[in-house]
Order: C-alpha cells, then sequence, then structure tokens
C-alpha cells in the first residue's frame, strides 16, 4: 500500500478529474479535484498537498499561472502537469514555473500511478533531506552553545586553565593563566606549549602527565616558582585526559596562584618564632630566681631572697604584659572584632591617662605639660580602645625619656582631622629604625634601650586602632632630642 499523501487534481476535464481520482484513491492516496485553477488555488490555501495534477489549458486561470501562484506558497509541492498539447517547449514552459514532470493526453493508469510515485518519492527524500539539515543546524547549534558555555565558564574562573592536545599543542586556556603566567602575546590555538610557555619546570610537568609511568596517577601536583616580573608561586594540577579505551587525548592543567598564602605561611612562622623568643627569656630568668630561692643557693639572707622574689615578680608582669598584648593584638587583627564606637571627648581620656601613669616617670623626675583647648570637637570612637591608644603613647614617652625630661600632650583641629601630638625630649629613634617601629614585636636595641622593657607590640596596636578609626599616625624623632608621635582622627562633630 502506498504512504499515505494528499493529491489534488486541477483539470476542466470532468472525465480526466474523475478518472485521476478513481486511479489515484485505488492506491491508497486522499484526492481533491478542482475544475479551473482559480478553484485549485483556494484548495492550496485552505489545506496542505503534497502533489499537484495540473492541466496547462484551462478557462478559468490556466496551468501555468496556478504554479506559479502555488510555488510563491509552498515551493516543496511537487506540481505535474497533464496536457494535450506535450511538446518541448511546453515543457520547457512547465520546468520554468516549477513543474517536476508531464503526462501527456491521452495516458494509461499505470503512466500515472507511475510518475505520481515517482514524485512522491521525490518529495519524501527532499524532505528527509530538509529534515536532516534542520537536524544538523540542530546539533551544531547545540554544539556551539555547549562551547559558549564551557568558554563562559572557564573564562571565569579565578584559577588559570590550560588544555593541550597529546601532541602539545595549546588548545583553550583561560585569562587567569595569561595574567599568571604574564603571557602578552595574542595566543592562538596549535601553537606549541613550550613556545608559549617559558617556565621549564611547568612544561615538564605537562609532559610528564603523558608518560608512561605516569598513566596510573589521576593527577601530578607541583610547586612552581616564578621570577619574572616579580617572584610569585603556583600551585599547578595537571591531568591526563583519557578517552574510554584509556588513551591520552591530551592534559587539563589548572594553576593557582598561592603566593599570599606562602607569604602568610612565612609571616606566621616568623610570628611564632618571635613569640617564643620573647616568652623564653623571662620565664627562664622566674625559673632560675625560683630555682635559686628553693635550693637555698642564695643563702639566708632575707633581703638577698626578697631581692630575687622581687625580680620574679617583675619578669613576671612583664610576660603578664606581653600576654595582654599578644591578646589585644589578636583582637584587633580579627575581622570580627566588635567596636562601641560612641561620640567622644578625649580630653576626660587623656587627663585620666596622664594621672595613672604620673607616677612611673616620678623615679627619673618626668615633667608633664598638657595643651589642650577648652573643649575638643568630639570623634565617633571606642572608649576603651582610646584608653589603649594614649596608655601605649605616653608610656612610651616616659620609658624612653631621659632624667628631668618632659611630656607634652597637646591636640587642636585642623582639616577635618582632630591633631593630637605626644612629645617627650627623650633619646630618640635613629632614622634607620622609624620605619619599622610599627612592625610587630620590632624595638630598637642599644645602650640606652638595654634595660627598658616591653614586648615590642606597642606601637603596632597604637597603628591598628589609628587605622580602624579611619585615622593616620606618624612619627617625628632625632636621636638625643627626642619623639614626636602624631594622631590624626576624623572629626564626627563640633562641640
Amino acid at each position: 500500500m502506498a504512504e499515505e499523501a494528499n493529491i489534488l487534481v486541477v483539470d476542466d476535464e470532468r472525465g480526466i478529474r474523475e478518472g485521476c481520482r478513481r486511479i489515484l484513491i485505488s492506491e491508497g492516496y486522499t484526492v481533491d479535484v478542482a475544475e479551473n485553477g482559480e478553484e485549485g488555488l483556494k484548495l492550496v490555501k485552505s489545506k496542505p498537498f503534497d502533489l499537484i495534477l495540473v492541466d496547462l489549458m484551462m478557462p478559468v486561470m490556466g496551468g501555468l499561472e496556478m504554479m506559479g501562484e502555488v510555488k510563491q506558497l509552498n515551493p516543496e509541492i511537487i506540481m505535474i502537469v497533464i496536457t494535450g498539447f506535450a511538446t518541448i517547449e511546453t515543457a520547457v514552459d512547465a520546468m520554468k514555473h516549477g513543474a517536476y514532470d508531464y503526462i501527456p493526453k491521452p495516458f494509461a493508469p499505470d503512466q500515472v500511478i507511475a510518475v505520481v510515485n515517482r514524485g512522491l518519492e521525490k518529495r519524501r527524500l527532499s524532505l528527509q533531506a530538509q529534515r536532516l539539515m534542520e537536524e544538523r543546524d540542530q546539533k551544531l547549534l547545540e554544539v556551539a552553545r555547549e562551547e559558549s558555555k564551557i568558554h563562559t565558564i572557564i573564562n571565569s574562573m579565578a584559577d588559570g586553565i590550560l588544555v593541550t592536545n597529546k601532541e602539545n599543542q595549546l588548545v583553550l586556556w583561560n585569562p587567569a593563566a595569561l595574567k599568571m603566567l604574564n603571557l602578552n602575546e595574542k595566543l592562538e590555538a596549535g601553537k606549541n606549549i613550550g613556545e608559549v610557555i617559558k617556565e621549564k619546570n611547568l612544561v615538564d610537568l605537562m609532559n610528564k602527565t603523558l608518560l608512561p609511568d605516569s598513566s596510573r596517577y589521576t593527577a601530578l601536583s607541583e610547586e612552581i616558582e616564578l621570577t619574572k616580573p616579580e617572584p610569585k608561586t603556583l600551585m599547578v594540577n595537571v591531568s591526563a585526559i583519557r578517552d574510554t579505551d584509556g588513551q591520552e587525548l591530551g592534559v587539563v592543567s589548572t594553576l593557582r596562584d598561592i603566593t599570599s598564602l606562602k607569604e602568610l605561611d612565612q609571616v606566621k612562622s616568623q610570628f611564632v618564632s618571635m613569640v617564643t623568643h620573647e616568652l623564653r627569656a623571662p620565664l627562664s630568668a622566674v625559673e632560675g630566681y625560683l630555682s635559686a630561692y628553693l635550693s637555698g643557693a642564695a643563702g639566708n639572707d632575707p633581703q638577698m631572697n626578697r631581692q630575687m622574689l622581687e625580680r620574679a615578680k617583675t619578669r613576671t608582669h612583664s610576660l603578664l604584659d606581653l600576654v595582654n598584648d599578644l591578646l589585644q593584638f589578636s583582637r584587633l587583627e580579627c575581622k570580627r572584632v566588635e567596636r562601641k564606637k560612641e561620640l567622644l571627648d578625649l580630653t576626660g581620656i587623656i587627663l585620666s591617662t596622664v594621672e595613672l601613669l604620673k607616677n612611673q616617670g616620678e623615679a627619673n623626675e618626668i615633667k608633664f605639660k598638657i595643651d589642650l583647648p577648652e573643649r575638643l570637637p568630639l570623634v565617633e570612637a571606642d572608649r576603651a580602645e582610646m584608653e589603649q591608644l594614649f596608655t601605649n603613647l605616653i608610656s612610651n614617652a616616659i620609658k624612653y625619656n631621659v632624667a628631668k625630661g618632659k611630656v607634652t600632650i597637646s591636640a587642636a583641629p585642623s582639616n577635618h582631622y582632630l591633631n593630637i601630638k605626644i612629645a617627650d625630649t627623650g633619646i630618640g629613634i635613629d632614622k634607620e629604625h622609624l620605619s619599622s617601629i610599627f612592625e610587630e614585636f620590632y624595638r630598637v636595641c642599644g645602650p640606652d634601650t638595654r634595660y627598658i622593657t616591653g614586648t615590642g607590640l606597642g606601637l603596632s596596636i597604637v597603628k591598628k586602632i589609628v587605622e580602624s578609626h579611619f585615622g593616620h599616625i606618624e612619627v617625628d624623632s632625632k636621636v638625643g632630642k627626642g619623639t614626636t608621635f602624631k594622631v590624626k582622627l576624623p572629626i564626627k562633630k563640633e562641640q
């Protein structure tokens, strides 16, 4: 049985129309008829047809005119001409108007069936080819979309990505990889990776992945040190790309810049080393004093024993100061630090801090001069941190002063900031040390500071407090003349 098809027969002769209809219905086709081109065109517009048998010579809209209209409506419809004037000229004219074939009158049923079947087969093949092309275009579009997605994902990754084939040719990369490897030239797919990347260690690692000895490993990882244009450390993970049969297709390399992590690790190691050093000296001294006291090595002299215990107590006090400074430093380093800020007049905090620390300078007859206006502008700050800030600065001004020296504290507003100065007439700081005094555990060593105790964290804590309140701190100093610390805090409100 023939495939289902809708056929239209257009002829002004009733006998031809009905004869074709009976022949084609007997083959299993659905057939409609029309007696002229105008009627046939209306049917074409109202329902789909696969094939049309059309007479050339009709009184109302001839076959050629109808064929031209049908071709514009649906060029895929197969049109076969039936005519009693079969000549070369009519055949050529019909082909120009989109006819597939023609049947001369009179014709036998087998002749009609053969031509119609050929036409429908052509239509079937044409529609199948069109469908295959559409499927191909759709699959190409899907591939393009997938490639676009892959490129979008890779380009948005913070880690560097490099993909090479088994011939070591560059296939895929992202901007992060270009930045990490300092590749400024325009890359092209297909270039040998050794020509693109000058870091031999990285190229060797990628090549190693495809060696037979490495086939049992899922990935290889290695730290790569770059020296140009600046030192940099990359953690490189390299994996072979294999098909289902285990054959190597290429290599994918993931690069992560761990320079900051390495620096942080080094800082942590230095920090632990410094803390250990700072704790060991006073602990050893306390242990020595207590051992001497308990063993009776110092004899039975009460005054000598008391001196040892007082020295042990002093050392213990230094340890407590160090622990407190470490806790304060750790709290300021924590990103979740809670500050209870309020509008403060710093006059009261400065005066109370001076009163609290005055007795530390009595032995050296240190004099204090307070030069504050009647009303200071208000700053928005945490009270406890402001007390810590002025305690550290004024305590330093006392400790590093000379006998009968002076500490001057002044404050005045200027350009949206409250400028506070703590000046001393002490031993001063050499110029080579000024840039380092705000670093953790940094202490100026010299004959004048040999017997001055401290943790080396005070000024680093001061700097963090000032910066956390959006302020600035500066220092001026001359050896033998004294030191002046200048603190600038934003003014929140005038009084």
